[in-house]
């Protein structure tokens, strides 16, 4: 969703740095300030659907990784520099299953607002899996700009030079991966998901995950940041418009965008999304199939008649409603929601 520009989310809370191993209690105290439309000095008046068990930031705060990105965001009036998690866990029969959110917000923002479809700091879709036995994890990487975003100001599309939110997708893997065990988690089952920017996040996490975009740190970044299945909502900079390419219906603009480099060992993918998507089009979906299948790998396209962009878990009325129920019976069938 590159053209979308957002206003960021306000700053993150300070949390407690500890991330190895992890032993602190549980935090269940919302961040201040998280807005859709504008910060704000104060928590907003809405309720997440659930509280989150703690969250855990992402980077130690001498990380060189971290402060290579303070720096980088200076300029911006509402970065959020300090990214983090927030680990939602199941009540009971829990099927040993976790998947890391990526929200979406066209890399601007993060949508985990009052009016989010996926509820306050993503309260909502990680209650839909939280329901099912499944740990759900928000990550809260870093914005904006930190990764594919539309300029309005030169009428293009940028990509930053440190590919922050990347970056944080794959610290988080590998922070819930190292302490899976800990948290009743089977280190061999661990996704990926994310909705529209966020999905192209779960893309990037799900392709590139033979090398790590930053220098490794510590014990945590020894292990493995493969998902073992991703799930793209309605996900965004999908083509090589995105990478300037003119006229955006030609041939070469709508072909697959050179980020995404495809192959047999791309996990099991699910994509999601509605054909009367008007911010980013059913299409983007179907070249990435495409490109999987001819690939080799194990993906799947469900298209909605309706449901349009960024619908999220919220019930609207649309043949993009189900999508959950669907989202859940192909995680069964590939042994991951059992």
């Amino acid at each position: 969703m590159c053209r979308a520009i957002f206003v960021l989310l306000g700053l993150v809370a300070l949390i407690s740095s500890s991330v190895l191993p992890l032993s602190a209690t549980a935090q269940a105290v919302p961040d201040r300030g998280v807005s859709e439309t504008q910060p704000s000095a104060v928590a907003p008046a809405a309720a997440p659907s659930m509280p989150y068990w703690r969250e855990i930031r992402l980077w130690p705060e001498d990380s060189p990784v971290l402060q290579a990105g303070i720096a980088a965001l200076a300029h911006e009036d509402w970065a959020l520099t300090h990214p983090s998690i927030l680990v939602y866990r199941p009540a009971e029969g829990s099927a040993r299953s976790a998947v890391l959110v990526f929200p979406g917000g066209g890399y601007k923002a993060l949508a985990i607002g009052p009016k989010s479809t996926l509820g306050l700091y993503g309260s909502d879709v990680c209650k839909w899996l939280t329901d099912a036995g499944i740990t759900c994890v928000l990550v809260k990487y870093r914005v904006p700009n930190t990764g594919c975003n539309w300029n309005p100001i030169t009428k293009r599309h940028e990509s930053p030079a440190i590919p922050m939110a990347l970056q944080d997708a794959q610290r988080a893997m590998s922070l819930v991966r190292y302490n899976a065990e800990a948290w009743g988690i089977d280190p061999n089952r661990i996704g990926v998901m994310g909705f529209s920017a966020g999905g192209n996040l779960a893309v990037l996490s799900s392709t590139e995950f033979a090398s790590r975009r930053y220098a490794p740190a510590d014990a945590a970044d020894q292990v493995s940041i493969r998902p073992d299945f991703a799930i793209p909502v309605y996900p965004g900079h999908m083509t090589m418009e995105h990478k300037n390419r003119r006229p955006r219906d030609s041939a070469a603009a709508r072909e697959l965008n050179t980020d995404i480099v495809v192959s047999a060992a791309v996990p099991p993918t699910l994509l999601i999304h509605a054909k009367d998507d008007p911010v980013d089009p059913v299409e983007y979906s179907e070249i990435y199939e495409k490109a999987l299948r001819e690939a080799g790998a194990n993906v799947r396209l469900i298209r909605y008649e309706t449901g349009g962009h960024a619908f999220g878990v919220r019930q609207q009325g649309t043949d993009s409603d189900r999508w959950t129920r669907d989202a859940m019976r192909w995680l069964d069938e590939i042994g991951m929601g059992e």
